[in-house]
């Protein structure tokens, strides 16, 4: 019985010792280990690709502005060709 208590005892503490070590090799924390590795490589990208969406938004935001204002032009050019081709027949 003795025996088998200091076996469990000891693998009780090698087991605690494994659990350490497992926790410190792959905690997103240590930017050493291959989980805080691959999470802050993870974390840049999220941060360029909410970057780019950002750029994208502003720049879909322009072409919208932009497409606006030239079918107001269209608009405004149709009118003034009507008034033209109304002249144009009259003075025919």
């Amino acid at each position: 019985v003795a025996a088998l208590q200091e076996e469990k005892s000891i693998l009780l503490a090698e087991n605690q010792i494994l659990i350490e070590r497992l926790n410190q090799s792959d905690s997103i924390e240590d930017p050493n280990s291959p989980a805080g590795r691959r999470h802050l490589q993870l974390q840049t990208q999220l941060e360029h690709l909410q970057e780019e969406t950002f750029r994208l938004e502003a720049a879909k935001d322009d072409y919208r502005i932009r497409s606006e204002e030239l079918e107001k032009e269209i608009a405004e050019l149709r009118q003034q060709t009507e008034e033209l081709s109304t002249l144009a027949e009259e003075a025919q």
